[in-house]
């Protein structure tokens, strides 16, 4: 593969995984209404704080700066769109190494950041609460969002090849 094709790819993913994000925060504000009080109840007295925000703190921390409210929310907005932006090339350097079509490749894309991100790293980081302490329907709604990232990956990849004349089958 060229350096061409693999800049393209990065570019295209980068971009599918910012319209991915912001469509996947939609997603998971209506999800959450829904949910049983008692689910809601459990994830509050389990959850630590939002993970980007923890995240941001304990960033801060090892490096020894300290931040107030409004940096802190700002480092955490920085962490979870720079974590959904980056995540986005994944989708399209699997559709050009893997030759999956775009609906695997998304659901594949969506799996793993679910599974990487939320069920293993954020609790092994302290950024959330161990993930068996979380009620299974947080977990499948979890899940069930990050299924919607990957599609929207997909479908923005995608167009993205269309409108560049460049698909992940060409070499």
């Amino acid at each position: 593969m060229g350096s061409h094709n693999l800049l393209l790819d990065i570019a295209i993913g980068l971009a599918a995984g910012f319209v991915a994000t912001k469509v996947t925060e939609l997603v998971q504000e209506a999800s959450y209404g829904p949910m049983p009080r008692s689910v809601k109840r459990r994830e509050e007295e389990v959850r630590p704080g939002p993970p980007p925000k923890i995240a941001a703190r304990k960033s801060a921390e090892a490096l020894g700066l300290e931040l107030d409210e409004r940096q802190a929310m700002r480092a955490a907005m920085a962490i979870h769109y720079g974590l959904g932006v980056t995540w986005g090339p994944v989708y399209s350097l699997l559709r050009r190494h893997s030759r999956m079509e775009p609906l695997g490749a998304g659901i594949v894309t969506g799996a793993a950041m679910s599974l990487v991100v939320d069920e293993a790293l954020a609790p092994a980081l302290g950024f959330s609460a161990p993930s068996h302490d979380y009620p299974t329907l947080t977990h499948v709604r979890g899940f069930a969002n990050h299924l919607v990232y990957g599609a929207v990956a997909a479908l923005t990849a995608e167009a993205l090849y269309h409108l560049t004349d460049a698909t992940p089958e060409d070499l």
